[in-house]
């Protein structure tokens, strides 16, 4: 695991060594066990080192291919590298190292990019420049579970393995993207290509790059889940679970080759329980698993995770966290992640990677299992809601929006939650209410889709906030994909795949990649190999989700291991006491970046519009914090990089 940054000029002009060292310096967490350098003419590389494989210097980068015609700056994990290896060897490709990092690298010098990432299993993301031809190649791996972000314009192309690489050169353009900034307003991150700048860009996911010394490139995807067939597989529920037993062995197995130790994410939920009890049963090895918790019992997954762990007699540390610790780590929030991100689990995300650092350097995540399995509970909902809405005119159903809309919804609701305590109590009633008038008006699975990812303004409301007028955010994003664009005759099944890409791919592979890596841990997710995510959505949906179970086939599989009451627990996401820490210690932060000096000091937010929001949230009980969140998070970033 690494981080990688580099330039290339179109114009004849010389790459600068001393601006790829500062692209490479300022992502050094990233790779804090060596650094490497390349610089001739109009390329320039840049490589830190977070050694994994090979701790020899001989896994030094850049690395050049065989006959020295082309260099590699990789960031990543190719799992099946000592049997691509083999197959090289009788091609007469010499090595010198262990590093899967000369195995890809001579990969596409032998086969060419197509062939070589067809065979590549891992997660990756490089930079290749080929001396014969003087091209650049950036390649991403299929689930985009590690980033690439590029700049592209007349004169050059930069990049790096996160935007503060970019942030440091001379010719990166602050200019913000009115797209951008919609997407983080409405779902807390960017989606596709789209970041809060015009300018940089993000490699999509499954997508490679190859620029030419003119300036000239083509884009081409090389894998996409859509031509993986819902309902393809034709085999009984017994030999799917077969099925999958042999790709977890596969998958789990290629995820514990280290030459450091390995320690495990355990929340006590059905993934990461899942995974343990493989690692366990199935493969014989008890790594070190780590859980964090709240003090807030509501929010603490301790209890779940220590039942797993005594279940499967596990080695397990565990830490209770609390406001005052985690207001600490706000500030921290955007250090580690540069670009504006309203995931407040990314708090406790950061927490946990660095307890786990302290143990270990690589970290198994169980992330992808809910996209995958069916394992939330709102694609059902969604699902029955949207079903039920369609039998109703759209005018009907507007006109009652309209109405329930002019009630004082937020007097009552407020009084309301006033009088209730304990499990009756939900903060976040008032914005379930208002996403509830929403629903009432959809006509389209775009709006349904957007409905579901929106966490603070809706698509509609965002130019209000943001001083803009009307730009379709979610416009050639997954989540803008209708139902019958999409091709899938199954409504379930088209969110979950819309899911995979924006809430999966942009949202928690950030999280979790910035996080680890802020604290030079390698992260892995063994449920995001390409050939179990092929296979999971090519099963028939009842063997997801049957009679109201979900994640059916995950559950089978662990029967015989782990106790009833963690199979039926209630599903808990990996959140933080929100609502209360902004009404409470979080409050002063919040009127100190969002007063009216500091608004008017960054210029991008209306301030009559955050004064209303402030107003709505600190006057009524069950209002949304997510909007406060998002605004919080935006000022305090923006103090930082702009």
């Amino acid at each position: 695991m690494c981080g990688i940054a580099g330039e290339v000029s179109f114009d004849g002009a010389i790459v600068d060594p001393v601006v790829i060292q500062h692209m490479i310096d300022d992502i050094a967490h990233r790779g804090p066990d060596d650094e490497g350098i390349y610089c001739k003419n109009n390329i320039g590389l840049g490589h830190r080192r977070l050694s994994i494989i090979d701790l020899s210097p001989m896994g030094h980068q850049p690395m050049w291919a065989n006959d020295n015609s082309m260099a590699i700056v990789f960031n990543g994990e190719v799992y099946n590298h000592c049997e691509i290896r083999l197959d090289l060897e009788t091609l007469g490709y010499q090595f010198t190292s262990e590093s899967d990092t000369e195995v890809v690298i001579n990969s596409i010098h032998c086969w060419g990019i197509d062939i070589a990432l067809e065979r590549f299993i891992g997660m990756f993301a490089f930079a290749v420049w080929d001396t014969r031809d003087n091209s650049l190649l950036l390649a991403r791996d299929r689930l985009g579970v590690k980033p690439l972000y590029y700049q592209k314009t007349e004169k050059n192309l930069i990049f790096g393995s996160e935007p503060k690489a970019l942030y440091t050169h001379p010719d990166f353009q602050k200019v913000f993207s009115d797209k951008g900034l919609g997407q983080f307003f409405c779902t807390g991150y960017t989606l596709g290509e789209t970041t809060v700048f015009r300018k940089m860009n993000k490699l999509l996911a499954g997508h490679y790059l190859k620029v030419s010394q003119d300036g000239n490139s083509i884009s081409k995807c090389y894998w996409n889940l859509n031509n993986i067939e819902r309902g393809s597989f034709k085999g009984t529920y017994e030999q799917a679970q077969n099925k999958l037993i042999e790709l977890c062995d596969s998958s789990f197995k290629y995820r514990m080759i280290s030459d450091v130790p390995v320690g495990v994410f355990l929340s006590g939920g059905i993934d990461s329980t899942f995974l343990s009890v493989f690692l366990k049963k199935r493969l014989a090895v008890n790594p070190e698993h780590i859980t964090i918790g709240f003090d807030d019992p509501v929010y603490n997954e301790i209890p779940k995770a220590s039942q797993v762990a005594k279940d499967l007699n596990l080695k397990h540390i565990t830490k209770t966290i609390n406001a005052s610790e985690a207001q600490q780590e706000l500030f921290e929030f955007v250090n580690i992640w540069d670009e504006p991100f309203g995931d407040t689990s990314g708090i406790p995300t950061s927490i946990l990677c660095k307890l786990s650092r302290k143990q270990v350097k690589v970290a198994l995540s169980a992330d992808g299992g809910d996209e995958m399995f069916c394992g939330y509970e709102s694609y059902k909902s969604y699902e029955a809601r949207f079903r039920l809405l369609k039998k109703f005119p759209l005018i009907v159903r507007k006109a009652v929006s309209n109405i329930l809309g002019f009630l004082p919804y937020k007097i009552i609701i407020s009084m309301v939650l006033s009088l209730r305590k304990g499990s009756q109590w939900n903060p976040q009633t008032i914005a379930r209410y208002e996403k509830t008038l929403d629903i009432l008006k959809i006509n389209d699975i775009r709006d349904l889709t957007c409905i579901m990812n929106e966490k603070g303004w809706t698509k509609n409301t965002i130019g209000k906030l943001l001083n803009i007028g009307d730009v379709d955010i979610f416009k050639n994003t997954s989540i803008g994909v209708s139902f019958k664009e999409s091709g899938k005759d199954d409504l379930v099944d088209h969110l979950m795949r819309t899911d995979l890409s924006s809430f999966l791919g942009e949202d928690i592979l950030t999280k979790v990649d910035r996080a680890s890596m802020a604290a030079s841990l390698e992260c892995r997710d063994p449920f995001l190999d390409h050939r179990l995510v092929e296979f999971a959505f090519s099963l028939p949906m009842d063997y997801l989700y049957k009679d109201g179970v979900h994640k059916r086939i995950l559950k089978k599989v662990l029967e015989p291991f782990v106790s009833s009451s963690i199979l039926n627990s209630p599903k808990r996401g990996f959140s933080i006491p929100l609502y209360d820490w902004l009404r409470g210690p979080w409050k002063p932060l919040v009127y100190e970046y969002l007063s009216s000096e500091k608004i008017r000091d960054v210029g991008v937010l209306n301030e009559i519009e955050v004064k209303k929001e402030l107003d709505n949230f600190y006057k009524f009980n069950g209002g949304r914090a997510e909007k406060i969140m998002l605004m919080l998070n935006f000022q305090m970033w923006a103090e930082r990089w702009l």
